[in-house]
């Protein structure tokens, strides 16, 4: 008997998912349920608990079991946790089928950890085994289709694309009709053409599962001085006592450049106010671009890789300078740093940093010999200004490195209440700028990261976390912030480099996507975490004390955009959103740029407890959505209940504010013909 004989004859008999899946298809959903559940419970044994608890533990997403499982069985327990998640869906409980279905792609990413040499996430495994790309490929196009039902249509999106694309390099053995099937190309285009959330179903939304969502409503805020701070992007930002602080940037991408500084009272909104402009020549720092602004002491904190981190005393109103110091270790060297400095020609943008006590962890970002972005996790104390490396590699090294996030820039990060844990969320893996500069990992495109880790701040270890419920799909350049007294992260907007996007009526595809989607996030509760003993049956999942995201749906939103900062005010609890840009197609009426920048700010209001929703009368807001003057603005492209054009157009188009009015005047003029009434 040959190799390949004998390895069908132990695939099939382990796959006794299959007695599920002939039940389910006979439509006897309790008993495929059941039928799954004891196959599961055989593989992974009585004492395991499955599906795994995010939040609990030291493993997260790495399991010892799963790493060691043989790929039959593997196989196996992917198609009993598809099969229990189909069973459930029937059932109407949503929020467990999408936690048994998390299983499947924690089950797959265990895959990697097998490996011989670490392998890069952005690099498909592809095992021969076409059993296991069957039953990937059919949790991720179930999970497309859960999404779907929520109305979270990124997600959908992403998971029928990886789904289908997954499928297209592996051999022709594994591209069986039943896998086809499943990942269904005609479904791909469909899910591709919509925006996400579209607005074609704005004025539909309703709350299906209150447990895996959350009613919102964006409102753009009406600043009274017509004299406005100048739209941007690339900017750094904060909040401080009530007030919104934002320096630098870039109109466009080709510039203008800025280094000014700006302030609005958020209680007032009367007017933006000048103070005075980053003081450190070019040569010396670079373009004032992707750093960040962090409050310590009442100061803000400018650090931009240089030795000397720059600060801007809010009481003073003035500009000062401190010099840090760093002593490498030998592992420190072997990590790549050279010079007695971690950053290559002092220069660094696009990191995630925060500030926790008195000391400022930095992660990642981009330098002088990295476009592609690094995975350097630095701490600085801010009372000795002594610097010292935690994990990661000046440059990517040839192999991965499983027990800590992979080299990034823009990802979002906050820190738990308890500030314990520093928290990464996506960015980007920039490949294609790599390979513009010859850097090894380059590639003709991006890649969106698709995890979570956090820090433990205390035992200094990564934990590579689970995207339960209903999280935003991957993305980069978002709007991220940690409301304090939500207790709850937020996260808006930004784009995938690699998920496309259709527009069937002109004829054109994109191979990336903006957002202008929201959702929110509930860390774990350090006091009372979920519990991780074994359950007893395909139970339902333990919805209030797990640790989910949900998304938060609302009306009218800002338009598709990345680079937007949200902010938390620690003050009043309120959180806003500024800035950012988007490419010309999301703003149809701005043909004549390749980007469009943004300088309007919003408040977003959340039906949570404490979350400011009370001003917000839902009913109103349903009626005049589906009356009709819910639409996109002519010059920004956002959406909500805009007014239509006085003018002799007859109302063909409309605009959110006087501002954006006389912004677009000149091509609604060209466009419509529209001229003024008399």
């Amino acid at each position: 008997m040959d190799l390949s004989a004998i390895q069908r004859l132990m695939m099939n008999a382990k796959m006794t998912c299959r007695e599920g899946d002939s039940l389910y298809k006979a439509g006897k959903y309790s008993e495929a349920r059941q039928s799954y559940w004891e196959s599961a419970v055989k593989v992974v044994g009585p004492k395991y608990r499955i599906p795994g608890v995010p939040g609990v533990g030291a493993g997260g997403v790495r399991s010892e079991l799963y790493t060691s499982m043989d790929p039959y069985d593997r196989a196996n327990l992917m198609g009993c946790c598809t099969g229990l998640a189909r069973c459930l869906v029937k059932e109407g409980d949503t929020e467990s089928a999408l936690a048994w279905l998390d299983e499947v792609a924690v089950l797959y990413k265990n895959t990697y950890f097998t490996t011989e040499k670490p392998l890069y996430d952005w690099i498909d495994l592809g095992l021969d085994l076409p059993e296991l790309t069957y039953r990937r490929t059919a949790g991720l196009a179930t999970s497309s289709e859960v999404f779907f039902s929520l109305d979270n249509t990124g997600a959908a999106a992403h998971r029928r694309w990886v789904a289908n694309t997954s499928t297209v390099n592996m051999p022709p053995h594994h591209k069986t009709p039943r896998t086809m099937a499943e990942a269904n190309q005609e479904r791909v285009l469909e899910l591709t053409q919509l925006r996400h959330p579209d607005p074609s179903f704005t004025a539909k939304l309703e709350l299906k599962n209150p447990e895996l969502q959350v009613r919102g409503s964006w409102s753009k805020l009406a600043i009274k001085s017509r004299a406005r701070m100048l739209a941007r992007f690339s900017f750094a930002s904060f909040i401080w006592n009530s007030h919104l602080y934002v320096a630098g940037g870039r109109k466009d991408s080709a510039g203008p450049f800025y280094r000014d500084f700006w302030y609005l009272d958020l209680e007032k909104c009367d007017a933006w106010k000048p103070l005075p402009d980053y003081p450190v020549p070019v040569p010396s720092s670079g373009a004032f671009l992707n750093w960040d602004m962090l409050v310590y002491k009442d100061k803000a904190l400018l650090f931009t890789g240089r030795r000397q981190m720059d600060y801007f005393d809010l009481k003073a109103e003035k500009w000062g300078t401190i010099t840090t110091t760093y002593t490498p270790t030998r592992a420190d060297e072997q990590a790549g740093i050279a010079s007695g400095w971690p950053w290559p020609g002092q220069r660094l943008a696009d990191s995630a940093q925060q500030i926790v006590g008195d000391k400022l962890f930095v992660f990642g970002g981009t330098h002088r010999n990295t476009n592609i972005g690094c995975n350097l996790f630095m701490e600085l104390d801010l009372k000795t200004n002594v610097w010292r490396r935690l994990t990661g590699y000046v440059m990517p090294p040839p192999n991965n490195d499983y027990f800590c996030p992979g080299p990034r820039k823009t990802p979002g990060s906050w820190v738990s209440k308890d500030k314990n844990r520093f928290y990464l969320l996506f960015g980007q893996c920039d490949r294609d700028g790599a390979a513009l500069r010859g850097e090894p990992h380059g590639a003709s495109s991006s890649y969106p990261f698709e995890d979570m880790w956090s820090w433990d701040i205390k035992k200094e270890e990564w934990r590579r976390e689970r995207l339960a419920g209903n999280p935003p799909c991957p993305r980069t350049e978002m709007g991220c912030t940690y409301n304090e007294k939500l207790d709850k992260v937020i996260v808006f907007g930004g784009y995938n480099p690699c998920l496309p996007a259709f527009f069937i009526s002109n004829r054109q595809r994109f191979n990336y996507s903006y957002f202008a989607d929201t959702f929110i996030y509930s860390p774990p509760d350090p006091a009372s975490p979920p519990s991780g003993k074994p359950l007893s049956g395909p139970a339902v999942v333990d919805s209030a004390a797990q640790p989910k995201w949900k998304q938060v749906l609302t009306r009218g939103f800002p338009t598709y955009r990345c680079q937007a900062h949200l902010l938390s005010d620690p003050v009043t609890g309120k959180t806003y959103l500024f800035g950012g840009f988007t490419n010309r197609d999301f703003v149809p009426s701005r043909a004549d740029y390749i980007t469009r920048s943004f300088g309007d700010v919003w408040q977003l209001m959340i039906d949570e407890p404490g979350g400011y929703f009370a001003g917000v009368n839902l009913e109103e807001e349903a009626r005049t959505a589906k009356a009709g003057p819910w639409q996109r603005c002519f010059n920004c492209g956002d959406t909500g209940p805009w007014k239509k054009c006085g003018g002799t157009c007859n109302g063909r188009a409309f605009f959110c504010n006087t501002d954006c009015q006389k912004d677009g005047w000149k091509e609604h003029k060209k466009m419509h013909k529209c001229g003024k009434k008399t």
